[in-house]
Order: structure tokens, then C-alpha cells, then sequence
């Protein structure tokens, strides 16, 4: 499993070790409203979205991150590369302690993760999912290339869905390198 460094964070593969971290973070119901499931979540149920992001790496080869600050060398959110089985797609998804927001680091691990998903992957195309209302995770799809395509119901909730093709991105990508 790939590590991928960028200017401010190391990108690592979770591990079973991690729950303490992300539990403190999913209990943030700030950090939490614009998830699938918008309350805070119990270390349980943090624990078992820990073993489906391993399961994931397991099945198909790549998942999510724990992204780890390098000054302050923690964990201080996870993102990654997710098969969404009922698009028939890869989604490119991020997800931050709330003292990290506002930094460019959500952009950053993103970059990181386009660039892992066309040049080592060799994807043709991404997307990536936010709320309509989650006004702050729109713009950073939109800030790495992606386009708005359309409005999806997915497990009952609406999403926003934006996308980007390898060949798109080939062309316009050179400003957006780490």
C-alpha cells in the first residue's frame, strides 16, 4: 500500500491503530453533518467504518488515507479513493478535523489523490460527492478541476456529484501539481 507525500501532510493507508484519532473526530457533529449518516458517531460505528475502509483496500487495492500533519506529526483526518458501487464509479472523498479546515489541506490531499487515481491507477474518470449545502466542499472540487454534472439521491440523501476525466486533466493539470 502506497504512501503519498504532499508540501504539508503524509497520506498513509488507515490502520486498525487509528481508531482512537478518527473516533475523536467523528464524534465533532460540525465535522460530521455533511456525511452520508450526520450525527456523531460512536467509537462502534466509527469502528465498523474503519473495518469497511479496510475491507475496501483489501478488495480493491486502494481506499482511504489517514492524513497526517506533518508539523504536528497526528492524524488529523482521512481521504482517499472510494469504488461506489451503486454509480459504477471512483469518488474522490476528504474528510478533516474541524481545526483543520480552511487551510487548503482538504485541497491538497485531493490533488494528491487525482493525481494517484489517473498517473498510478491509470482511472479514466472521478467524481466526488458533497451535500448541496456544503458550500466549502464544493469549492474544493471545483479548485481541482472538476465540473458540476448533476444532483443524485443516493441512501436517501441528495448529493451534488462533480467529475473529472483523465484526458481533461492531462491537458489542464500542470498548475495544479504539488
Amino acid at each position: 500500500m502506497t504512501t503519498i507525500e504532499t508540501p504539508r501532510m503524509w497520506l498513509r493507508p488507515l490502520a486498525l491503530t487509528d481508531l482512537d484519532d478518527l473516533a475523536d473526530i467523528y464524534t465533532d457533529s460540525e465535522v460530521m453533518r455533511y456525511r452520508s449518516i450526520s450525527q456523531p458517531a460512536s467509537r462502534k460505528q466509527t469502528q465498523e467504518s474503519l473495518e469497511s475502509y479496510l475491507a475496501h483496500w483489501g478488495k480493491y487495492g486502494f481506499g482511504r488515507w489517514a492524513i497526517i500533519h506533518k508539523t504536528k506529526g497526528c492524524l488529523i483526518g482521512h481521504c482517499g479513493l472510494e469504488h461506489v458501487v451503486s454509480l459504477n464509479e471512483v469518488e474522490v472523498s476528504y474528510l478533516l478535523a474541524r481545526e483543520y479546515w480552511g487551510q487548503g489541506l482538504a485541497t491538497e490531499s485531493a490533488i494528491a489523490l487525482v493525481n494517484y487515481g489517473f498517473e498510478t491507477l491509470q482511472l479514466e474518470r472521478l467524481v466526488a460527492m458533497a451535500k448541496p449545502e456544503n458550500l466549502a466542499s464544493c469549492r474544493v472540487m471545483e479548485k481541482i478541476g472538476m465540473q458540476y454534472e448533476k444532483k443524485i439521491q443516493l441512501n436517501g440523501v441528495e448529493w451534488v456529484l462533480f467529475a473529472i476525466n483523465r484526458n481533461r486533466m492531462s491537458r489542464e493539470w500542470s498548475f495544479r501539481r504539488l
